[in-house]
């Protein structure tokens, strides 16, 4: 069970704000709820006839990005029954491009991975990278279809560096990921971060977080709690942040749109009660030519990584305390 909460962090700056910052963890608390709720509804069980239909069966579903640290990738695929348990069909021999509303255009087309069919990236030898201020368009044909998508490459505002101490919530048995930095004047700045535990992504759907700067525009955000090792005390082997680990983040740009996407994302995940409205597909950027729905999201960010943090015997020892 994933349950989401929304948190607010204290800043430091010219003046004290409430950095909003949508991440999703689990809460001991909304599972003792839940299985409060199930005990009470055991003896009252009904059987639910749930009739499915095909209607999202062979959707195109795409997940592509561009950066400014990274060169553009793309994976395609197939959607599936929704009780189907089963590895999404992938889609080969697309054509793929990308190009900035630069004059003249750069432009770029993909290969397909001939090791991981459905990835499509640069040519070997070839650079292309992202760059703050141009918008970037994807266009995908495959199958007689064509898959157009836009994403304006935003700035973002380096980051000064990152701390790891006890969470500032609960009982402070788990570790924290703080960020430190200035944030970039001017209203409608939306973010980003990505963890990397010894050089790899924490990818899970139940660690996004993102915020947007409404409440904090342009001032310096201290001690903003980006990601929280929250695991079962009585089972040391689910920790992700242990000692000798090296961690290190990566704060990016998004846009308004995908930063839409992702906190719908969240809240999807946040459901689950017996009166939570159905889940339903969360509108793309990719529009297609033949007026399908299309599954994904197309990103253009500018990265700004931090420093990195070895969990040392100080840090392990403050969990102690």
């Amino acid at each position: 069970m994933k349950n989401y909460i929304h948190t607010k962090h204290k800043t430091i700056g010219k003046k004290a704000s409430d950095f909003r910052l949508r991440t999703s963890v689990f809460h001991s608390f909304a599972f003792a709820v839940f299985l409060l709720s199930t005990i009470l509804f055991t003896s009252c069980e009904d059987v639910i006839d749930v009739k499915l239909n095909d209607e999202n069966l062979n959707l195109i579903g795409v997940e592509a990005s561009i950066t400014t640290l990274d060169k553009p990738t793309v994976f395609l695929y197939k959607t599936l029954k929704v009780n189907q348990d089963d590895a999404y069909p992938v889609i080969s021999g697309a054509v793929v491009t990308v190009s900035d509303n630069s004059s003249p255009a750069n432009s770029i087309t993909l290969v397909e991975d001939l090791q991981k069919k459905g990835f499509y990236t640069v040519p070997q030898n070839a650079s292309y990278l992202g760059v703050a201020g141009r918008e970037y368009t994807m266009t995908i044909q495959t199958q007689g279809i064509t898959l157009t998508a836009k994403d304006k490459l935003i700035k973002v505002e380096p980051i000064d560096s990152i701390q790891i101490f006890p969470s500032m919530r609960g009982n402070k048995i788990f570790l924290g990921v703080f960020s430190y930095g200035k944030e970039t004047k001017g209203l409608g700045n939306f973010y980003k971060w990505d963890v990397y535990i010894n050089d790899t992504l924490v990818h899970e759907a139940n660690r996004l977080a993102i915020a947007s700067d409404e409440f904090v525009d342009g001032n310096y955000i201290s001690k903003l709690e980006i990601y929280t090792d929250f695991h079962d005390p009585n089972k040391p082997e689910e920790r992700k942040l242990n000692l000798n680990d090296k961690v290190y983040l990566k704060q990016t740009s998004i846009s308004e749109f995908a930063y839409n996407f992702y906190f719908q994302m969240i809240n999807q995940s946040s459901t689950g009660s017996l009166f939570s409205v159905p889940a339903a597909n969360i509108k793309s950027n990719f529009i297609s030519s033949d007026g399908k729905p299309v599954l994904g999201l197309f990103t253009a960010r500018d990265v700004s990584a931090s420093n990195t943090v070895v969990i040392d015997e100080k840090i392990e020892g403050q969990l102690k305390k």
